[in-house]
């Protein structure tokens, strides 16, 4: 069941009383008066201004609906379990770009940057430590890839440098 919003109920309840109020304002004082020109004045500013509140009343009615889509559709987005790529074994070469830009995380530092078995995914050693790091070179600018964002690949290419 739908929720109507109060205030847009409201809104449509007075614009329907303006423009109701003023056709039996119109139509009580319209024939005192001799020229009729004060008569289709209130007439049509009674009727404009109802139609105003009553146009306010649908924006703010289509307004709620699309919230309610996007909230629905949000919640239903959560529910969905992310399916992960498989991951295969392919061979391949960094480019020397991407040998550059790797490099550029690392200021200072000397690494020895090798591939790893899967594309896009190489693997750095810093002189002087024992563990390798990920570093993904398939977007736009490479990236460090850390167990906590992505713990199954970094395992797997950890594992795989290990052998």
């Amino acid at each position: 069941m739908e929720k109507q919003n109060s205030v847009a109920k409201v809104l449509r309840i007075i614009g329907f009383a303006v423009m109701i109020g003023g056709f039996l304002l119109a139509s009580i004082e319209g024939p005192g008066e001799s020229t009729g020109g004060m008569t289709l004045s209130a007439l049509f500013s009674s009727f404009v201004t109802g139609m105003l509140f009553i146009g306010f009343s649908e924006v703010i009615a289509l307004l709620q609906k699309i919230y309610h889509q996007l909230s629905q559709s949000s919640s239903s987005d959560n529910d969905k379990v992310e399916v992960e790529q498989p991951l295969v074994p392919k061979e391949w070469q960094p480019s020397p770009l991407d040998l550059d830009t790797i490099q550029e995380l690392y200021p200072g530092q000397k690494i020895k940057i090798s591939a790893s078995p899967f594309e896009d995914y190489c693997f750095v050693q810093i002189e002087g430590e024992n563990h390798i790091e990920v570093v993904e070179v398939g977007g736009f600018k490479p990236r460090k890839i850390t167990a906590d964002s992505e713990p199954v690949l970094v395992n797997k290419i950890q594992n795989w440098f290990e052998k």
